[in-house]
């Protein structure tokens, strides 16, 4: 049987976020996130994942905005002036120059791990803010780091590129890096379809292709103003919402015949 991985990224970003993510789970459409724990809303979700038992919660690691957890004097090299995250193209100029540190890479990955721990989750597996992890580089920190603290499990990006940015992450997730491979689906989507079509058709089409285990990647979220303070993409955040809740997506999901699960079946 095939098998669907639902992952919502962005957990504890903001309060809306949070909302939208439980009522996913909730209505059966959402069966996995992941949390930012330096996001303004990080505890709430925490808590609010400890009173739904069986949403899977992983890592969403950042390393592009907002503060570092670990003190920024500590990594030096992965912030700016003003001790914070340097927003997306900063951070993969700083892993291709190398003037990121390795070291300092593999020490907040960890300080990351150890939050989502302190906050009483047990992590299924790690993916990033902005595919951050599609860089060689990082996924080398992460494959080094992780599995000695539990996380043994990773997004992959084994995708059918169609636009611009897709195309980007799986032309840099095929270049080499070092470590163990992690365990991750077969195949991954919604990068092409966030805040625009319907996801039912393309998961359907995506499910018929080879491969046990897909995992539909969305961001769903309440366009309030705490998130459009927080983000640019935020008023797609409820199209992927509603789609997600809508009668049509749930029975996609059921004429695939795609069972349902999160990164800790694999």
């Amino acid at each position: 049987m095939k098998r669907l991985i639902v992952n919502a990224d962005d957990f504890g970003m903001t309060r809306g976020v949070n909302r939208a993510i439980i009522e996913c789970f909730q209505s059966g459409s959402v069966t996995s996130t992941t949390l930012m724990v330096n996001g303004e809303s990080a505890v709430e979700a925490a808590l609010a994942a400890a009173d739904n038992p069986g949403l899977g919660v992983g890592l969403h690691l950042n390393l592009t905005s907002g503060p570092p957890t670990l003190p920024p004097d500590r990594v030096p090299s992965l912030v700016g002036m003003d001790g914070s995250f340097p927003g997306v193209r900063q951070a993969v100029w700083r892993l291709t120059s190398g003037r990121a540190r390795s070291h300092e890479l593999e020490e907040e990955i960890a300080a990351q791990i150890g939050r989502l721990q302190q906050l009483g989750i047990r992590p299924t597996h790690i993916d990033s803010h902005h595919h951050l992890h599609a860089h060689p580089r990082l996924r080398s920190a992460i494959r080094k780091t992780c599995p000695r603290l539990g996380v043994t499990r990773m997004r992959g990006f084994h995708m059918k590129a169609g636009g611009a940015k897709s195309m980007a992450i799986a032309m840099a997730a095929r270049l080499p890096s070092s470590g163990r491979p992690m365990k991750a689906p077969d195949r991954f989507t919604g990068i092409d379809t966030m805040g625009g079509q319907d996801p039912s058709a393309p998961i359907q089409r995506e499910l018929a292709r080879r491969g046990d285990v897909l995992e539909f990647m969305c961001h769903p979220g309440y366009a309030d103003q705490d998130l459009e303070r927080a983000t640019s993409y935020n008023k797609p955040r409820e199209a992927e919402l509603r789609s997600l809740l809508s009668e049509g997506f749930a029975a996609a999901i059921q004429e695939a015949g795609a069972q349902r699960v999160s990164f800790a079946a694999l």
